[in-house]
């Protein structure tokens, strides 16, 4: 009996997570946090960094539809890069560009918008995890 109790809060507990409960999968603009953010080099350890010391923007919009993803830096510079791909699969919207000399690429976990991204150029690695919202 004291399970089925458990069980009958828990679900009362999460039904406003359940209801709220978003699909990320890029219809929808979103706005997307840098949380954690490290450097790597060939024969190095990656190091964890600031947002300031990398000039990384600490919010950027990602806009599917418009293909476009848009932020500010810390200096100030806006940027604005072309989506050139959008891709789904079941648990992740994979979203991926490239400028000024480098390649980069997130995945946002379709149920919670949770993310990993990294930004690849010659001898040097950027890797930013984070979490995004709709917006």
């Amino acid at each position: 009996m004291k399970i089925a109790q458990f069980l009958a809060a828990a679900a009362v507990a999460l039904a406003p997570t359940i209801a709220w409960a978003q699909d990320f999968d890029g219809s929808s603009p979103m706005l997307c946090a840098s949380v954690d953010v490290m450097a790597c080099a060939p024969g190095e350890a990656c190091t964890k960094s600031t947002i300031e010391e990398l000039n990384v923007p600490q919010f950027f919009r990602i806009d599917g539809t418009k293909k476009l993803v848009s932020a500010t830096r810390p200096d100030g510079e806006p940027r604005t890069s072309e989506i050139q791909s959008l891709r789904l699969n079941d648990n992740e919207l994979i979203v991926q560009g490239a400028q000024g000399g480098l390649a980069w690429s997130a995945a946002i976990a379709r149920a919670s918008g949770k993310m990993a991204l990294s930004a690849v150029g010659d001898r040097v690695a950027f890797v930013i995890f984070g979490a995004c919202t709709a917006l």
